[in-house]
């Protein structure tokens, strides 16, 4: 697959219930720092995180926006698409997640299934084939994914607004891993 020209390249990620993982994967392939036969920095312009309405999920997008707006991606855009379902239960919740997915990637576009449930991934991966996008997961150790999981209790629903305005008054680069390894499959 060629990729595209910098200025139209957008990452397509699903989000379960943790948020550093689109930021972390987003951060590596802008700094060139993923696995790959030769990285290059990406110029990411657009995120769109598709997801579900879970209640968990939803404050895992309000932490990754304060992530970005407080960790270093105030300057991408990042939209989120939350899907009117609570998970992928049926065949259905799944080709509708599907559809959406593919309604958001061009050829060249990259694509992180890290975020979320099995079917969300697959999804995920056969919408990025369909339209010839690059196909990217970041992988955080086990010990870190479970540090984040008890960090993220801690953040009250009033800080995590201010940092998704921009007004970081907490640290919420911690829900973020420094082990993280960022793989491009395809």
């Amino acid at each position: 697959m060629s990729a595209k020209s910098p200025l139209m390249v957008k990452l397509v990620s699903t989000l379960g219930t943790s948020p550093g993982g689109v930021f972390e994967t987003f951060m590596n392939l802008r700094q060139g720092k993923y696995e790959a036969e030769n990285p290059v920095p990406v110029d990411i312009k657009e995120v769109y995180v598709i997801r579900t309405s879970d209640p968990a999920v939803e404050r895992a997008f309000r932490l990754l926006k304060a992530i970005f707006a407080c960790c270093g991606g105030r300057e991408v855009e990042v939209a989120g698409i939350p899907l009117a379902m609570n998970d992928i239960n049926t065949r259905s919740d799944y080709l509708q997640f599907r559809r959406e997915v593919l309604s958001r990637i061009s050829p060249g576009d990259y694509v992180d299934f890290t975020g979320g449930r099995k079917a969300m991934s697959v999804a995920a991966v056969l919408a990025a084939r369909q339209r010839e996008a690059h196909v990217v997961t970041s992988i955080i150790p086990q010990a870190d994914y479970n540090e984040i999981q008890s960090k993220m209790k801690d953040f009250k629903d009033e800080d995590i607004l201010e940092g998704e305005n921009g007004r970081c008054k907490v640290d919420f680069c911690v829900l973020t891993s420094r082990n993280v390894k960022t793989i491009l499959l395809e």
